[in-house]
């Protein structure tokens, strides 16, 4: 059937909860929101018995699928069944539309994941899986990493193939953005160099030629003139991000600190942070704490940088555990992630005329659950917890 009812519902707004709704389906669009649960006979009903009903996850920013592929250095999986199956595991935990954000430039991952794929074959075959029959809205985010300089004209490729709806600008090298000096010199004196074999890596890597000033601003350009949200990454200080911002990017990802991150509000840019910094409880590398970063309004979207089910369960730990109204808590992972990706329009609340991209989500034994997701309209993913019962199959000594 074209139309379909969800009744006795928690339905999540984008500023306000409706206890026992209804929302009303037509091919596959938001059609209606009531505040009854009334039936008409010519639509499909399902009642979600008190569940919530919210936008389905927008995730900006995933590594997942590069992971999916090369789950260790040197195995590789066939990247359309790497593709396929990641999209039925992130449908179950209520992901709508994906950006799989997937290296570019960056030596030291393909170095590390030692894979047979070449990035272009990498990009092509899941440009590629997109176009076949799916469950999700799905999305390239190019990382392109600075210092990739053999890989500068890759990107311009890859945007006129239209492989490309995010691009973000990288910068791995040491001594700033994630690693300052001392704490690259540690990790490589823990991976076992000596302390000036690690300081003459450092000083090596400092010396790498990278693409910046006029190129790294015709790239930029080249992306926003197609459409193309653009973001800059691992800010560490005002400064970068004022030069980011005066190449017309709008969005910063994973600022290092508050003052960054509130200078990136200052200039109503997007700030995004990592969900699993959230659910962790902190930062891997000693960076900012994202939860208080989130509390303060330092940073207003939400992406799964490693851990895909992190951001549902951190939408809930801020609601849950620090008070924060679920609405807007929501909002990080639906309405503002459509907003930085320019697709607000047609996705990521629930509101009429939008597209029925949802999750039906329960609480059980106090931990968030997807119990169905749905989008356009169409049900991708269902989970049915089992009875606690005795196991049947239970041999009695």
């Amino acid at each position: 059937m074209n139309k379909l009812n969800l009744t006795h519902a928690k339905v999540v707004l984008p500023d306000q909860i409706l206890e026992n709704a209804s929302v009303r389906i037509e091919d596959g669009t938001i059609h209606s929101i009531n505040d009854h649960n009334a039936v008409n006979p010519d639509e499909e009903v399902l009642s979600l018995d008190g569940a919530y009903l919210m936008p389905g996850i927008i995730d900006i920013h995933t590594d997942a699928l590069d992971a999916e592929i090369n789950p260790r250095p040197g195995a590789d999986i066939p990247i359309g069944i790497a593709f396929a199956e990641l999209e039925r595991k992130m449908s179950g935990v209520g992901f709508t539309t994906v950006y799989h954000s997937l290296h570019l430039g960056y030596n030291s991952a393909e170095l590390n994941s030692r894979s047979k794929y070449s990035r272009e074959e990498v990009f092509k075959t899941v440009s590629d899986s997109f176009l076949l029959p799916g469950l999700l809205r799905n999305k390239i985010h190019l990382r392109f990493e600075l210092t990739g300089i053999h890989a500068y004209e890759t990107c311009f490729d890859f945007i006129n193939a239209g492989y490309i709806s995010m691009l973000s600008v990288m910068d791995h090298t040491p001594g700033q953005g994630q690693f300052g000096m001392e704490h690259y010199v540690e990790f490589l004196k823990k991976m076992g160099k000596t302390e000036n074999e690690a300081k003459e890596k450092f000083e090596e890597e400092i010396n790498k030629p990278r693409i910046e000033g006029e190129k790294l601003r015709a790239l930029i350009q080249f992306a926003q003139d197609k459409g193309i949200a653009v973001a800059s990454h691992d800010d560490d200080t005002p400064e970068k991000v004022s030069l980011m911002h005066s190449y017309g990017v709008q969005i910063c990802e994973f600022p290092i600190n508050f003052e960054t991150a509130h200078f990136a509000k200052s200039l109503k840019m997007d700030v995004v942070g990592g969900a699993s910094n959230i659910l962790r409880g902190g930062s891997l590398s000693g960076n900012m704490d994202m939860k208080t970063a989130v509390l303060n309004d330092a940073v207003n979207v939400l992406c799964s940088d490693y851990y895909p089910p992190a951001i549902l369960h951190s939408i809930f730990k801020l609601h849950l555990d620090s008070g924060m109204d679920l609405s807007k808590a929501s909002n990080l992972a639906s309405l503002n992630a459509a907003k930085a990706a320019g697709i607000q329009d047609f996705t990521g609340s629930i509101e009429i005329g939008k597209s029925a991209d949802l999750m039906v989500v329960e609480m059980r034994n106090g931990i968030p659950f997807v119990r169905e997701t749905l989008v356009q309209g169409n049900l991708v993913a269902r989970s049915k917890a089992k009875e606690n019962k005795e196991d049947p199959w239970k041999v009695l000594n």
